[in-house]
């Protein structure tokens, strides 16, 4: 078998060359872009202190028949020949501190990286306030490596560490100026460090190309196709990159007490997602593996070969799209259409595949297919209650994605899109559905801090506007989702039913008592009030107060068997479901009519 990989070794002059003519790419493919600039620190010193530094990954690219052009952009290649694997946080720290160039943080702002040296003590640090006023540093290493020559920079350096000391009345001696020319000659000679490197070649695909970055890197991380799609993106299209990380920044901004104004359920976006979103709008794809291979522009018919035409034509596609995703307008009204699905919180969806297949679907018909915009939104918020519920994309995601986006790719007008949606969903949640399968073992009879069934149960009380369970207050559950006055979620707690500790007294496992069915969403407060005593026992108390109409109602519509404190637990569990099915049912009638009308 033949060895897909060679080794051999780079000096760092020579990767910053490379990096330099545009022979080697440097993509972003690691979070965060840029190391904290104590590593940068540390990296010096092991490479002083002549410890190893790991290994560099580069990918040869395949030829194309594309001409080599002198000088455009000011490089000498206008397609890299190499793209870095694993090493672009060591290159690109590297080339900063070398080059004396700026990089971008994690916050999207230009930053120098200043290391500074001390010649007599050998010791690195962090550029800081200390070093930068203090003569007996190096205070940016950066000077020293843009110096024209070694010679020049140091006896600049001993000249003004000379005149500080004599101001301070003493002197510097021989052997401190001998060690102090050595210690810098040997800084700047850091330049001819050499990196093991292990250059993959080009006809080795993505999948080995993960394997054998998995079997070298000693954290064990794994390469997705996502990373390779990012690599191509930062070889062939930088800004769409920088683009794509901007908008996840802007729009993941979701910590205690703030949300942004286009994502106030705290849905946090990864790259990953924008890209599956792009690929499927754009390409009508859910494979990564096949996106990849699209913008590598390899020939499917021609036996995977690569073609420069073809990928410029499909990122040139993929440009056209981009834009659509990442419009903050556009995102901000199909996350209406995910609360318009009573999925107010990010925790209710257990599938993000889910949401970014639906937003895809929702682009492509406002795009492509030119629907209305209401019935566009209200379509979206069907399928994805539906997606949910039925954990659509939870198994082979891509597979059912891309037999939905097949078939939608036939679709001509707005009306046929919606008798897609409406007869996929009408196939599956059928009165059988919602009487025998939700609430048997697949849905509703589980154990856990939570399902898919579940946080649909939740959005259906949602949409039905139901109010908090146990509370005398017209606040309807809904509002326990909400942002409260001081920017943090209201108290939001699981109460269960039939108290743990009575049923534990009872002989029930943990199994048992964690079922789907013996849960609630109540106020914190009314959890606090309820005892560990049996439902006969606590549940009068709580409805003290309440009309016998009010009592039922509140039954009904939280889906409690009526005089369900004096069943058994077992029987509870059993009509309880049945109901809580008869709800997500309620649930999903409404939003089937806003789609239908």
């Amino acid at each position: 078998m033949e060895q897909i990989f060679y080794t051999t070794e780079f000096t760092v002059s020579h990767l910053i060359d490379k990096i330099d003519t545009g022979e080697l790419g440097l993509p972003e493919l690691q979070r965060p872009f840029v190391w904290k600039n104590t590593k940068v620190r540390d990296l010096f010193d092991s490479m002083m202190s002549g410890y190893p530094t790991g290994y560099i990954m580069l990918w040869e690219c395949p030829e194309t028949d594309k001409k080599k052009s002198i000088g455009t952009d000011g490089k000498s290649y206008t397609e890299p020949k190499e793209v870095i694997i694993d090493g672009q946080q060591r290159l690109t720290s590297l080339y900063a501190v070398m080059k004396g160039k700026t990089v971008i943080d994690s916050g999207f702002s230009e930053k120098n990286i200043i290391i500074s040296f001390c010649p007599l003590t050998g010791k690195f640090e962090v550029g800081a306030t200390s070093t930068k006023n203090n003569p007996e540093w190096i205070y940016n290493l950066s000077d020293l490596f843009t110096s024209p020559t070694s010679s020049r920079f140091i006896n600049k350096f001993m000249k003004t560490l000379e005149d500080y000391r004599i101001a301070g009345g003493s002197e510097l001696s021989e052997d401190e100026r001998g060690k102090i020319e050595l210690a810098i000659e040997a800084v700047y000679g850091l330049k001819n460090y050499k990196f093991s490197v292990f250059m993959i070649k080009s006809n080795a695909d993505e999948e080995a190309v993960s394997q054998v970055f998995v079997r070298i890197n000693s954290a064990g991380m794994q390469l997705k196709q996502n990373d390779f799609i990012l690599t191509l993106l930062s070889v062939h299209w930088e800004e769409g990159r920088r683009e794509v990380e901007r908008f996840c920044g802007e729009s993941s901004k979701h910590t205690p007490g703030k949300v942004t104004s286009y994502n106030s359920i705290g849905l946090l976006i990864s790259p990953e997602n924008i890209m599956r979103a792009v690929i499927a709008y754009a390409f009508n794809r859910a494979r990564l593996l096949y996106a990849y291979k699209l913008l590598r522009g390899a020939d499917m018919e021609n036996r995977g070969a690569v073609n420069s035409e073809l990928r410029e034509k499909n990122f040139a596609t993929l440009k056209e799209k981009l834009p659509d995703v990442i419009n903050p307008g556009n995102w901000h009204e199909f996350l209406k259409a995910i609360m318009d699905a009573g999925y107010l919180a990010d925790n209710m969806m257990l599938s993000k595949n889910a949401v970014y297949y639906t937003y895809a679907m929702y682009l492509i018909a406002k795009y492509r297919l030119n629907a209305p915009h209401h019935m566009n939104k209200n379509l979206a918020s069907l399928w994805f209650f539906y997606a949910s519920l039925t954990s659509l994309y939870s198994n082979s995601p891509e597979t059912a994605a891309e037999s939905h986006l097949n078939a939608i790719a036939r679709i001509n007008s707005p009306n046929e899109y919606r008798q897609f949606i409406i007869s996929r969903v009408s196939e599956t949640l059928t009165d059988d559905y919602f009487r025998i399968t939700l609430p048997g073992s697949d849905g509703l009879a589980k154990s856990g801090s939570g399902n898919n069934a579940w946080y649909a149960y939740v959005a259906a009380l949602n949409i039905l506007g139901t109010k908090i369970l146990f509370s005398q207050s017209s606040l309807p559950t809904s509002s326990l989702f909400m942002p409260g006055a001081d920017g943090t979620r209201k108290s939001l707690e699981k109460h269960h039913l039939f108290p743990k500790a009575y049923l534990k007294s009872l002989g029930y496992a943990d199994t048992q008592i964690n079922q789907m069915a013996n849960y609630a969403y109540i106020d914190w407060s009314d959890n606090a009030k309820i005892t560990d005593d049996s439902p006969s026992s606590y549940y009068p108390a709580i409805c003290e107060g309440m009309t016998p109409e009010a009592i039922s109602c509140m039954e009904d519509e939280n889906a409690l068997p009526h005089g369900w404190q004096d069943m058994s637990y077992d029987d509870f569990l059993l009509e309880r479901r049945k109901l809580m099915a008869g709800i997500i049912k309620r649930a999903f009638v409404v939003l089937k009519g806003k789609a239908e009308s």
